[in-house]
């Protein structure tokens, strides 16, 4: 018998005998089942608009994603003002993410598993394995977050929607699939708000770190010979972007670390204290005043220490040194250090816009001006980002209540 395997657009040759019809009745009977069965997947095929491709391999489909998406950064780059296509920081989130899942197919021996294979179970297989799997954060051995889990799900779930958008469709059945993506549950995070004197200590830390390099004389003793020898080495080698510079801004305006660094001379009044905002998540542009807000003063310390920092190099666009670099980047490995030398609470810069939030709460600026300056919604400043200030400085600005006037 000869009938038309839709799920592949071929032609099938099978004996009756190893389908158990041997006699004419059920060979007939066999030819009924298989003729509806040809009507009904060339229906389903029709109404998804063509041919099916189960057999397509998955790693390759998941690489066409990938270019699709660098022709995505491409667009963006080309017309940024359009906000069409995606960044490269959300094109380098999808990459790694992807990547680690094309790696984790390939050591269980999956890299050549088709689109019409893949099922929930293998799914669920590869989250429960990516919450098992160590990482790493500086230098230590972490366990990931159900928040970074989560990023991990919906990377691959965007890719799998993809996927099965083409023509001819790949998944045979596609809502099952996404079924087996459910994001984990993330338990609620207590806001922050740090004291006074653990804001300063960083501070004071990162200025220490970002003294000049010099060359130092060390003297050790060998393990093997136990004789002392001396040797020169340098000091810490500074970031090209300060870690003391991101931090005050980050700290005394309450704004986004992508909008810190992209933060240029151009957005800012130092005549009127007034600084524009241009928040690459909202696409919407912002105006956060250092000093002579109704509501109440902000950082008008910040704005003189702003005014010696433009002087220093009156031709640099961004506010935020870079050295040799094009724009501004976060310092990861010094930051992490000045963390670890403080020896106190992980300040991060997600927990800042909490900090700010939360002093600016103890002054008595409403929640709604506040979600005004940082760029979100009333709900978030106020159930989210704000914590009780037990411990904060005299003062009638947000820089002095947090002791870096």
């Amino acid at each position: 018998m000869f009938y038309t395997d839709y799920s592949t657009g071929r032609q099938v040759r099978v004996a009756c005998s190893s389908l158990k019809a041997f006699n004419a009745e059920q060979r007939k009977d066999l030819e009924q089942e298989y003729r509806g069965k040809e009507v009904n997947e060339r229906a389903e095929v029709l109404k998804r608009g063509g041919g099916l491709a189960y057999d397509r391999l998955l790693i390759d489909e998941i690489d066409d994603y990938l270019e699709a998406t660098e022709k995505r950064v491409k667009a963006r780059e080309a017309n940024p003002k359009a906000r069409s296509g995606l960044s490269a920081k959300t094109s380098e989130v999808i990459t790694h993410v992807l990547g680690h899942f094309k790696a984790w197919l390939t050591a269980k021996r999956r890299h050549e598993t088709q689109t019409g294979q893949l099922d929930g179970p293998t799914l669920i297989e590869y989250i429960d394995d990516l919450a098992a799997e160590p990482a790493r954060l500086g230098n230590k051995d972490v366990k990931r977050s159900p928040a970074t889990v989560n990023q991990y799900i919906r990377t691959v779930k965007t890719c799998l929607t993809w996927i099965n958008s083409r023509r001819p469709p790949r998944f045979p059945d596609y809502a099952y699939l996404a079924i087996s993506l459910k994001p984990l549950r993330e338990d609620a995070t207590t806001p922050t708000a740090y004291s006074s004197e653990e804001l300063k200590a960083f501070l004071k830390k990162a200025l220490e770190r970002e003294q000049p390099v010099k060359v130092v004389e060390v003297k050790r003793t060998k393990t093997a010979t136990g004789k002392a020898e001396k040797f020169q080495m340098q000091t810490v080698k500074n970031a090209a972007t300060p870690v003391s510079r991101l931090f005050l801004l980050l700290a005394l305006t309450g704004c986004r670390v992508g909008e810190a660094l992209n933060l240029k001379w151009s957005d800012v009044d130092l005549e009127r204290g007034r600084i524009t905002i241009r928040a690459q998540k909202t696409g919407r542009s912002r105006w956060l005043p250092l000093q002579g807000a109704p509501e109440g003063a902000v950082a008008p310390g910040l704005l003189k220490l702003m005014k010696k920092w433009k002087k220093e190099d009156e031709r640099r666009v961004y506010v935020l040194p870079h050295d040799d670099l094009d724009s501004p980047v976060f310092p990861k490995g010094a930051w992490q250090g000045v963390v670890l030398a403080t020896k106190g609470p992980r300040i991060s810069p997600q927990r800042l816009r909490q900090n700010f939030t939360s002093y600016a709460a103890s002054l008595g600026i409403p929640a709604a001006v506040t979600a005004l300056w940082q760029g979100h919604g009333v709900e978030v400043a106020e159930k989210h980002y704000r914590a009780q200030v037990l411990d904060r400085q005299a003062g009638d600005s947000i820089e002095s209540a947090m002791g870096l006037a």
